[in-house]
């Protein structure tokens, strides 16, 4: 593991602008600098150092701008005048993109005292939090806490937590990490949590912040678009944004706003058109020129809205899913409508079924996600990862969420409503499914063939192509068919395509088998031979038949192989038991190369 020594972070912190120096030897928190949170529940005591002042079990707060990130360091004294628990413990806040709401900012934060009674280093994206350097067990053990706090960072991501007690002279180094999750800092904060009976209990001081800002590289994102009322749209963002040079515009005659107001944190614009906006129409909101404060381009540049229809049964299918993550990217699920009908994914819950039938609590699957007809969504646990790793086209509609893990061998899926009252789609997965060329399943999607095949079949879903890195999240398949179809002739049985090549490029990888009878109750045996006649497939046995259909074949053999190239014989006998009608046919099939 690559180590920071404390003597090179003291060389770049002589080196690097202080940008928080904070002993409150002036009495006075809310200038030089200016902390802002939830102040009413902070004092300077008479000892000029910060004090809680809560009346009531709380979770307080003050935060001050601070854009140390790279060849960082932060320090602070903390005291608590109470045995730490869950419920009373601190926390110093290294670097926030926000200093307004503990539940949704994205954080580096050390917290002191807390179940453990460690000094411990946390990574918080909302109100996800992660302990990524565990203190010491009980090295907080008391009646009362006093330590002082130092962490270090390098432009690398390592991070290295150091704690001193007073009776101590060297730091104690509680670990170190790299952690690249968040790309820079906004503000540096303090906070406690108190019990009703603790509320003045905690105090800090010497907070000393020094370090480069981050270079910002990573684009903005569009977070969500909100119509709220008559003509107007709230737009949000993932950090502040620079809309000198913006533009937006509606289509189907809309035009351009006549206000456009900006939030005063930049995260937001609120835009004012002169109507309000049609039922039953879908709009599409496009931007141009908007980047953020360090000139990254929003990289998605139109959205639809509209006033979303009720979601109902046969209006959404599961049509991809990554259930074995692979390394540098995350699981996902993806969602797609085949109804005619403007819908709001959001109202979706994603979950699965336990052993025992019944379902886990699950997750909504986006805040805000529409989808147009034909449309579909991925989601996951972290969008950009995703979109990066596959490297989507844009427009690619790929949305976060809280994420269930999926095994990976097999599992079932559920997409239903808040209430799990109503199921929308199921699909009981399974590895075996991937095609046989694939040696390893890690980081390979299954994707659905067409939507017109039912969910529950392992001939509805095909590994997704290597061509598009295993996957084709938020777009569509890679092994994507259409399905109408019709014969050249009048056969009742007809190939798709003649000749094919399963090689998992995502072109041609499947056969289509349609069938069409000419009256119900038919059933079928289907089976492939090879070139000398011995049977190596069986796809159909005793298969009660609809009027029209069809199978599929992925060049997988009964013993679980890949077909070799040559020519094969598709046999499809039909049967109708009640009228003792039996009809056959042969179909040459040939597996090729390309």
């Amino acid at each position: 593991m690559r180590k920071i020594t404390p003597f090179a972070f003291l060389f770049l912190a002589l080196h690097a602008a202080a940008q928080v120096d904070e002993h409150f030897s002036d009495g006075d928190f809310t200038r030089n600098p200016a902390w802002t949170g939830t102040a009413d529940r902070f004092i300077v005591n008479n000892a000029l150092q910060l004090q809680s002042a809560a009346e009531e079990a709380s979770r307080s707060y003050l935060f001050t701008p601070s854009e140390a990130f790279d060849q960082a360091e932060w320090q602070c004294w903390v005291s608590i005048d109470y045995p730490t628990s869950q419920y009373n413990y601190a926390a110093f806040y290294l670097a926030s993109d926000r200093s307004d709401d503990l539940d949704a900012c994205n954080a580096y934060y050390v917290r002191i005292g807390g179940a453990n009674d460690a000094v411990s280093l946390f990574r918080q994206k909302g109100d996800e939090k992660e302990e990524i350097i565990p203190g010491t067990t009980k090295r907080l053990d008391g009646d009362r806490v006093e330590v002082t706090v130092r962490v270090t960072r390098n432009t690398e991501g390592w991070f290295e937590l150091y704690s001193r007690l007073p009776d101590e002279t060297d730091w104690i180094l509680e670990g170190s990490v790299q952690d690249r999750s968040i790309s820079q800092s906004t503000y540096v904060g303090l906070m406690y949590a108190n019990s009703g009976a603790t509320g003045r209990r905690y105090r800090f001081d010497d907070v000393v912040v020094t370090g480069l800002p981050a270079t910002d590289t990573t684009a903005p994102q569009w977070v969500s678009l909100v119509m709220e009322g008559g003509g107007t749209l709230r737009l949000t963002f993932s950090e502040p944004m620079d809309f000198s040079v913006a533009t937006f515009e509606v289509d189907n005659g809309v035009g351009y706003p006549h206000t456009q107001t900006p939030s005063s944190d930049g995260r937001e614009m609120v835009l004012e058109f002169a109507y309000p906006f049609d039922e039953g129409v879908i709009y599409t909101l496009k931007t141009a020129g908007l980047t953020d404060r360090a000139g990254n381009v929003l990289a998605e540049t139109e959205r639809i809205f509209g006033h979303a229809e009720p979601i109902e049964p046969g209006d959404v299918l599961l049509n991809e899913v990554m259930f074995n993550q692979p390394e540098g990217s995350y699981e996902y699920i993806e969602v797609m409508n085949v109804s005619g009908k403007l819908l709001d994914a959001s109202s979706l819950v994603f979950t699965t079924r336990k052993t025992d039938g019944t379902l886990n609590t699950g997750h909504r699957l986006a805040t805000e996600c529409l989808l147009a007809p034909d449309a579909y969504v991925a989601v996951t646990e972290d969008a950009e990862a995703v979109r990066q790793y596959h490297q989507c086209p844009p427009g690619s509609l790929i949305r976060p969420m809280k994420w269930t893990t999926l095994n990976n061998e097999a599992g079932i899926i559920v997409l239903t409503d808040s209430t799990k009252t109503i199921i929308f789609d199921e699909l009981a997965y399974d590895a075996s499914w991937h095609h046989p060329l694939i040696r390893n399943e890690k980081g390979v999607a299954l994707e659905r063939i067409s939507p017109d095949f039912i969910t529950q079949s392992a001939d509805t879903w095909h590994s997704a192509s290597s061509e598009t890195h295993y996957g084709t999240p938020g777009y569509r398949n890679s092994q994507y068919r259409a399905t109408f179809t019709a014969p050249t002739d009048d056969s009742w049985v007809w190939t798709e395509p003649e000749a094919f090549s399963p090689d998992n490029d995502g072109f041609e990888d499947v056969c289509l088998i349609h069938y069409r009878m000419d009256e119900p109750g038919y059933a079928a045996n289907i089976t492939i031979f090879d070139a000398a006649g011995v049977e190596v497939c069986r796809l159909a046995d005793n298969d009660l038949l609809a009027t029209e259909g069809l199978y599929t074949w992925d060049g997988r053999l009964t013993n679980g192989t890949a077909a070799n190239i040559g020519i094969y014989v598709l046999y499809f006998e039909a049967f109708h038991p009640q009228k003792g009608i039996r009809k056959a046919v042969k179909k040459p099939v040939v597996v090729s190369g390309r």
